[in-house]
């Protein structure tokens, strides 16, 4: 405990000591001749996160990542996804922190009282108040698993794996805990709301909320727009991103458990998630259309089409042939293609909503980074950047011709603009927050092309564009113990390290010395 306390403590001085000025200085720096321009975009991203960085002492991290919304409110999915950008600079970014507020709230004795908090202006007449620090929807997208495992590749933080995993068991008891909800019971300790998850043979009912997916149309039970048939919280509708999420669940867990040599929870989780795959593939692929689609009770397809049938694919669920087909559908611009990809719904849907109506086509940053990595978990490198390009050139767009000139929470799907809520309002300004995502990570993975980086075996996966025009590459490029920079043109990579590891790119395997080096393409 006195060592998690001073851990807490030298983050909390470095943090207010840091300005951004000067940790912007700590982040990777991208190179990007085509487009030098989205530099100016990544570092507003990084401006705008380094602002919701907050300090609420007597809460289990007491430094974290804020939604930037109410103070007394922590969202599950908002703040797993912020930690897929915070991996890259954690030194001033406590977005692994901030996944301990959710362990020592919804995991914590009943009879744990929870920590307070003063209300901010979101929290309408109870701002000023002491108000005690809730999850707003336990049974959010349950991502916690996912980001520790990309965070640990990133960083090589082994003794944190080992916390959450072999000895505390978090991420083993989140898992049974997403299993067991009963939306007929009391709001869980902690708990904001009440759940909508329940578990059945056959899947998982849930809610538009809870899901994420606040006013999709999922659920649908016509194909007539009016009335809405109860969707999305249609008590009949078996939700497949719910299994899938358990899948990827249960996937990182037995990564997790192999970087951490236990052999017995590697088989345990290996084994779950092939029984997930095998129910998903029996219940909610229609081989007709090429598509993971949700299912009512009874089997029959609800046809609606969203961005969530992606996350089968993340989960590594599906196969190589239905991976495939499913990508076809992302090159469609009848349905997730086109200048303006990933709406998080189909363009030939019914409700779908020119202007995005929040869930009705708008193209978040969370679920299309999603889809990005379930395309580069299917080897689709050359889609995943045409996807990732044709975004980033969005995002911009609309910071450059848009006022404010900033990053928001969702963008339209029609025109170089932020996108328009349920009530046909614009969406939130300044949303980083997990926005942040595709001007950071999507920019880095995707439209560069570093992949990924694994500190335990000090490898680095990248997909450069076989013709960039000039140069592209990321400098102070940090994983593990390891700062490099590596540029690449389309004749040559350049390397400086100030260790060694192996560069894994154009189909080789490639030993880096420390030092500089440079490879022939």
């Amino acid at each position: 405990m006195v060592r998690k306390c001073i851990g807490y403590l030298f983050l909390c001085l470095s943090i207010s000591c840091a300005r951004p000025a000067s940790f912007l200085s700590s982040v990777p720096r991208p190179v990007y001749d085509a487009h030098p321009e989205y530099v100016e975009l990544y570092d507003k991203a990084w401006e705008l996160a380094y602002s919701n960085i907050d300090t609420i002492p007597g809460i289990p991290a007491p430094v974290y990542m804020d939604e930037a919304h109410r103070s007394d409110r922590i969202w599950v999915w908002d703040t797993c996804l912020m930690g897929l950008f915070c991996k890259y600079c954690p030194s001033v970014f406590p977005g692994i922190q901030s996944l301990d507020n959710f362990y020592g709230i919804l995991l914590s004795d009943a009879d744990v009282p929870l920590p307070k908090v003063i209300g901010n202006k979101w929290c309408g007449k109870d701002e000023g108040k002491m108000l005690p620090l809730r999850v707003q929807h336990p049974d959010n997208p349950p991502l916690l698993a996912w980001t520790e495992y990309c965070y640990a590749l990133q960083t090589g933080d082994l003794t944190r794996l080992e916390r959450v995993f072999s000895s505390e068991k978090y991420l083993q008891r989140w898992y049974q805990m997403f299993d067991s909800f009963d939306p007929s019971a009391p709001r869980p300790h902690g708990a904001g709301v009440k759940v909508k998850l329940k578990k059945f043979e056959d899947g998982y009912a849930w809610g538009g909320n809870q899901s994420g997916m606040d006013n999709t149309p999922r659920g649908r039970t016509s194909p007539d727009p009016t009335p809405r048939d109860r969707c999305p919280d249609n008590p009949d509708l078996r939700w497949v991103d719910a299994l899938a999420l358990q899948g990827l669940s249960a996937l990182c867990m037995s990564r997790i458990a192999g970087l951490l040599g236990d052999q017995s929870e590697q088989k345990y989780w290996q084994d779950v998630h092939s029984a997930l795959s095998e129910k998903l593939n029996t219940l909610y692929w229609d081989e007709e259309d090429g598509f993971y689609y949700d299912c009512f009770t009874g089997g029959e397809k609800c046809r609606v089409k969203t961005i969530a049938s992606w996350w089968p694919v993340l989960a590594e669920m599906t196969g190589q042939e239905r991976a495939g087909r499913m990508a076809d559908h992302l090159r469609d611009s009848l349905e997730f293609g086109g200048s303006m990809p990933t709406p998080s719904l189909s363009r030939n849907d019914v409700d779908f909503i020119p202007d995005g109506g929040y869930w009705r086509g708008s193209i978040w940053l969370p679920t299309t980074y999603m889809a990005l990595k379930a395309t580069d978990s299917s080897g689709e490198y050359d889609l995943a950047r045409s996807i990732a390009s044709s975004l980033l050139e969005h995002m911009y767009k609309t910071y450059v011709s848009f006022d404010p000139h900033t990053i928001w929470e969702c963008y339209s799907p029609t025109e170089h603009e932020p996108a328009r809520n349920k009530q046909g309002e614009l969406v939130r300004p300044d949303f980083c927050g997990w926005s942040a995502l595709g001007p950071i990570s999507i920019f880095i993975e995707d439209v560069i092309g570093i992949k990924e980086a694994n500190a335990f075996d000090n490898t680095l996966a990248c997909a450069f564009d076989k013709h960039p025009e000039g140069q592209v590459g990321v400098r102070n490029y940090r994983f593990g113990d390891i700062v490099c920079s590596i540029i690449a043109t389309d004749k040559k990579i350049k390397v400086t390290t100030n260790k060694p590891f192996t560069l894994i790119t154009d189909g080789r395997n490639i030993e880096v010395p420390a030092g500089k080096s440079t490879i022939r393409r």
